[in-house]
């Protein structure tokens, strides 16, 4: 029984030190700043490494790559509003917003 216990809190501790001690993401900046859907977006920033979602104003990008730099492919519905990207360490959000051309 005292095996079973001491593996569960090995991998309980392991979950648990994974998520406290990732260093949270900022977004420095991106380019362009304005576009449509379908827009190739450069995210610059740190601890972006391992990111899971893009997000431009709360819509997921199409698709997205990249860990130092991200980039992410504006959605379709894309509308005017920040970009934010999220990651083991929490979830960064651009001071400035995309701006959807007309």
């Amino acid at each position: 029984m005292h095996r079973v216990f001491s593996r569960l809190f090995v991998v309980l501790g392991l979950l648990v030190s994974t998520n406290l001690f990732a260093a949270a993401p900022t977004i420095t900046s991106f380019t362009p700043t304005s576009g449509g859907a379908g827009t190739s977006v450069a995210i610059s920033g740190t601890n972006l490494t391992g990111a899971t979602v893009v997000k431009f104003n709360g819509v997921a990008a199409a698709s997205f790559t990249g860990s130092t730099t991200i980039t992410a492919l504006a959605p379709a519905g894309v509308t005017t509003g920040k970009i934010s990207v999220t990651t083991a360490g929490g979830t960064a959000t651009s001071s400035a917003s995309f701006t959807v051309a007309a």
